[in-house]
C-alpha cells in the first residue's frame, strides 16, 4: 500500500512532456490518409458480414452518432475492446459517475456487442455514460473525434494500443492510464526486435495497471512504465446478473433436467462439445447442452447445423432435444444461474486463449477450461482447484457424467476497482481524489 502512495505521488509531478515533431506520428498520418479507400471498402465487407450496423458505420469515421452533452465540463473517455472488457471497466466507471457529479464518461468499444454491453447501465440513459463506436485508427479521424468530444484523458484497457491514438494523445498531451495492461507472449516476441519504438509508442502513458505479475515483468523487460502493482479488474467484478423471476420461469419450464452450459464459444468448439454431449447423454440421457457462442450473429448458423432450438426466436427446448442455442446478449448470468456444470470456450482449438473463468465461479458451478488457456495463466493457477482440465470430446463427456463434483468457492474479489478509479481521479481530476 505504501509503494502505492509513492507511485500516485509521482504520478501527480509528472505532467506528459509536450511532443516535438514525430516523424513517427507523421508516417502515420500520411499511411492514414492512403487507406481511406480501403478502409472504406473494408467497412462496408464488415457491413455485409452482419458485424457493423449501417446507422452507426459513421461513427468509424469519426462522424458523431450523439451530441455531445453541452454541460459536460468534464469528459472522460474510456476506451474496451469488446464485452469482456466493458464488463471490466463499467464498475470503474461506474464509481466514478458517483464520485464525480460533474464527469460524463464517453466509453468507446471495437465491436458492436461491446457497445450492447455499455448500453445495459442506467447512465446511458440519462446522458452521462455515453457510447460510441471507436473511429479507425488514422489519425486524421481521430482528430476530428477528440475535437469534436474535448477529453480531458484516455482509459484504455488491456492491450488496444494503437499507433495513431497513442501518437495523437502524445501530440495533444492528453494523459493516457492502461488498465489491466497485458502482454502476450506472442506481442513480447514481435516487439523484442522494436524495442525503441514500443518505448516510444509507450510514452503519453501517465501510469500502467499490469494485469498480472507476469505481464508487469513483460513491460518492465521493455523498460514500459511508471508500473503499478498488478491487479485484475476481471478478478473484482460482481457476478453478472440475472433476472431471478426468468431463471425460476425457465427452470419451471427445463424441469429437472441437468444442464450443462457452454459459455462463449468459438467456431470449431461446437462441435466438440455436441459430439461430448451426445456421448454423455448414453449415461445421463436426460442431459441438456446449452451453448452460447461468443458472437450471437453465429446463433442461427449453429442452430440451422445441430437442429436445435434457437432462444432469439423464442424457442424453448422439448424433452427430446438434447441442444439449445443462446443466441441472446446479455444473458449468460442468466443460464449460470440455470447450470448444473460449465465449460469456458474459446479453449478447446488453437488459437484459443480462453475466456473469463471467474464469471462462472461467481455462480460456484463446478467449471472446466480446454488446453488454451494462455490469456489467462495467472488466474488459472491460482484457481486451479476450482478448474478442472479437459481436452477432447471424450474427456469433457466423462467429465459431464461424473455423479458428484465438489462446489467451488466464489472468487475473493481484490479491490481493484476502488484503487483504479483513486488513481483515475489522481490524474485527471485531482481536486475530486
Amino acid at each position: 500500500m505504501h509503494h502505492m502512495r509513492r507511485i500516485e505521488r509521482s504520478i501527480r509531478c509528472c505532467p506528459i512532456s509536450a511532443s516535438p515533431s514525430d516523424p513517427l506520428f507523421k508516417i502515420w498520418s500520411l499511411i492514414g490518409h492512403i487507406a481511406m479507400p480501403w478502409l472504406r471498402r473494408h467497412a462496408r465487407k464488415r457491413l455485409h458480414q452482419g458485424k457493423e450496423d449501417n446507422t452507426r458505420l459513421p461513427e468509424r469515421f469519426a462522424r458523431p452518432g450523439v451530441a455531445r452533452p453541452p454541460h459536460a465540463q468534464h469528459l472522460l473517455w474510456i476506451h474496451a475492446a469488446s464485452v469482456g472488457e466493458s464488463r471490466c471497466i463499467l464498475p470503474v466507471a461506474n464509481q466514478l459517475l458517483m464520485d464525480c457529479p460533474d464527469l460524463t464518461i464517453l466509453m468507446t468499444t471495437t465491436t458492436l456487442t461491446g457497445g450492447k454491453t455499455v448500453a445495459t447501465h442506467p447512465a446511458t440513459h440519462t446522458g452521462r455514460l455515453i457510447h460510441q463506436l471507436i473511429p479507425y485508427d488514422a489519425p486524421h479521424l481521430l482528430e476530428r473525434f477528440m475535437r469534436y468530444w474535448q477529453p480531458i484523458g484516455l482509459v484504455l484497457t488491456e492491450s488496444e494500443l494503437w499507433p495513431g491514438l497513442l501518437g495523437l494523445c502524445r501530440k495533444r498531451q492528453l494523459p493516457v492510464m492502461l488498465l489491466n495492461g497485458r502482454f502476450s507472449p506472442q506481442s513480447a516476441a514481435r516487439w523484442r526486435w522494436a524495442t525503441p519504438l514500443l518505448r516510444h509508442l509507450m510514452k503519453p502513458c501517465s501510469w500502467i495497471m499490469p494485469r498480472s505479475l507476469e505481464d508487469e515483468r513483460a513491460f518492465a523487460r521493455f523498460g514500459i512504465g511508471p508500473l503499478l502493482p498488478p491487479a485484475d479488474l476481471k478478478e473484482d467484478t460482481p457476478p453478472l446478473p440475472f433476472n431471478k423471476n426468468e431463471a425460476a420461469a425457465l427452470r419451471r419450464q427445463i424441469g429437472q433436467r441437468p444442464i450443462f452450459v457452454a459459455a462463449s464459444t468459438h467456431p470449431g468448439e461446437e462441435d466438440i462439445i455436441v459430439e461430448a454431449v451426445r456421448k454423455a447423454r448414453e449415461k445421463r440421457p436426460d442431459l441438456l447442452g446449452i451453448i452460447i457462442p461468443r458472437h450471437p450473429e453465429r446463433g442461427r448458423e449453429l442452430a440451422q447445423y445441430h437442429q436445435a432450438p434457437q432462444r432469439s426466436k423464442q424457442q424453448l427446448p422439448h424433452p427430446q432435444d438434447d441442444l439449445w442455442i443462446i443466441d441472446t446478449l446479455g444473458e449468460v448470468g442468466l443460464f449460470f444461474q440455470l447450470a448444473d456444470r460449465v465449460f469456458i470456450g474459446n479453449s478447446l482449438t488453437l488459437p484459443g486463449g480462453g475466456h473469463n473463468p471467474l464469471e462462472s465461479l461467481h455462480f460456484q458451478r463446478p467449471t472446466a477450461i480446454g488446453p488454451y488457456m494462455q490469456n489467462w495463466v495467472d488466474l488459472c493457477s491460482r484457481y486451479a482447484a476450482s478448474l478442472h482440465r479437459i481436452n477432447d470430446a471424450n474427456t469433457l463427456a466423462h467429465w459431464l457424467t461424473i455423479p458428484h463434483l465438489p462446489i467451488p468457492h466464489p472468487p475473493k474479489r481484490n479491490q481493484a476497482s476502488a484503487c483504479a478509479v483513486r488513481l483515475i481521479k489522481d490524474t485527471v481530476l485531482p481536486n475530486k481524489a
